[in-house]
């Protein structure tokens, strides 16, 4: 196949991906995506989730929304006797670090535990191991730990883009196997929202708020959907692909301009799955307590025109803190101790620097390929094993 024929394979690709994301209608005005990061699971998407299951909201809709909400997850023998949900407008803080959990006078349960982004939080437990999944741990914080104020969790919502698995489930015990319930945004969360504004009959500030949060997450869903798309065309069409992303503005066919500014977020993913592959990676080989993903910083630097923003990763072992950096320097590593010696600092990859994840370079470009990805994070982390050993 001659490379006129993969250039036309790619454009018609790029085609259909504008004509099935509707690309004309982003970027309307949106009050979520004025006042909020769209990405930021824990003051939005669960606040905003958990507001409208609250009986006790001000949205004076009492338990509405939850009775909605239980029936499109399919659960049926829940009591809606005094029900509690947190965290609420009163008590904003989450318990046993549950994204949203649902009491009832009953002292049944429901977990709800909210992933776009985020992985699993996976903590070693000394005295148990199994423990160190995220349900079970949760599981066993309301049913097994309590003396006095045991409950009787029902379902267990895994709510994810796409439905997958939590971490270690085939290592689940059965009785917490049993209560998993995986549901995703895109359909099920959608459908829930619809069925509350199809029940409020009247115009008002909340069905417009719905309305608009309903949109805002409707467009960052399907960004996320639109990068993996935007990906899988990239490496099934690299070479020509690559052209087309790295061109300038006025070298391709106006058409193509607004597809071309959805670019920000499949540099954006691959970014941020450099980074977490990183962080997973140092947790397995050092054992190591990492710090989260800076997601507003790879947006800085994705989403800027001049994409002069540094990013790091933090991490401890053996009580002493390390980090990962990207700036101007390309990857640097070290120690923050406060009398750092030579062996405390060190620059990476002299040749390929990767400074500042510039994707009109070619290696950075590779790492949209995730072996190229594998590549460079085992490459860091043979460099970090080499510092921490100067350290013991």
């Amino acid at each position: 196949m001659n490379q006129d024929v993969y250039k036309d394979c790619f454009l018609q690709q790029l085609d259909q991906i504008n004509t099935g994301y509707n690309l004309s209608n982003y970027n309307q005005f949106n009050i979520f995506r004025v006042m909020f990061k769209l990405h930021d699971e824990k003051y939005l998407h669960s606040r905003l989730i958990s507001f409208l299951l609250d009986p006790n909201g001000s949205h004076g809709q009492g338990t509405k929304f939850l009775t909605l909400f239980l029936e499109v997850i399919g659960v049926s023998n829940y009591s809606l006797e005094e029900v509690t949900v947190n965290p609420n407008e009163r008590s904003r803080g989450e318990i046993h670090n549950i994204d949203i959990l649902i009491n009832n006078k009953c002292k049944q349960a429901i977990i709800i535990e909210n992933k776009v982004f985020a992985k699993d939080q996976t903590k070693p437990d000394e005295k148990d191991p199994y423990l160190k999944y995220q349900l079970p741990r949760y599981y066993h914080k309301l049913v097994i730990e309590p003396t006095n104020d045991k409950h009787e969790v029902v379902s267990m919502i895994y709510l994810t883009i796409n439905g997958k698995d939590p971490e270690g489930y085939e290592h689940f015990r059965p009785e917490v196997k049993r209560l998993l319930n995986k549901k995703d945004h895109l359909s099920d969360i959608a459908k829930w929202l619809d069925m509350c504004l199809n029940s409020l009959l009247e115009d008002s500030d909340l069905k417009r708020s719905i309305e608009h949060y309903k949109q805002a997450r409707f467009e960052f869903l399907n960004d996320v959907k639109l990068a993996l798309e935007l990906k899988k065309t990239t490496l099934k069409n690299y070479e020509y692909a690559k052209v087309f992303w790295q061109a300038e503005y006025k070298d391709i066919d106006v058409k193509y301009h607004r597809i071309k500014d959805q670019f920000i977020h499949l540099k954006w993913h691959t970014v941020y799955e450099f980074y977490a592959k990183l962080k997973e990676v140092i947790e397995v080989t050092f054992g190591a307590k990492v710090g989260d993903i800076d997601k507003e910083q790879i947006t800085k630097l994705t989403h800027g025109s001049k994409n002069r923003v540094i990013t790091v990763l933090v991490f401890e072992v053996d009580n002493i803190p390390y980090y990962v950096c990207n700036d101007a320097n390309g990857f640097s590593i070290g120690r923050n101790v406060k009398e750092k010696s030579s062996t405390d600092f060190k620059l990476l990859f002299q040749k390929n620097r990767y400074e500042y994840f510039d994707f009109s370079e070619d290696t950075v470009f590779e790492l949209i390929k995730p072996e190229k990805r594998d590549e460079l994070v085992g490459g860091i982390v043979d460099e970090l094993k080499g510092i921490h050993k100067h350290s013991m």
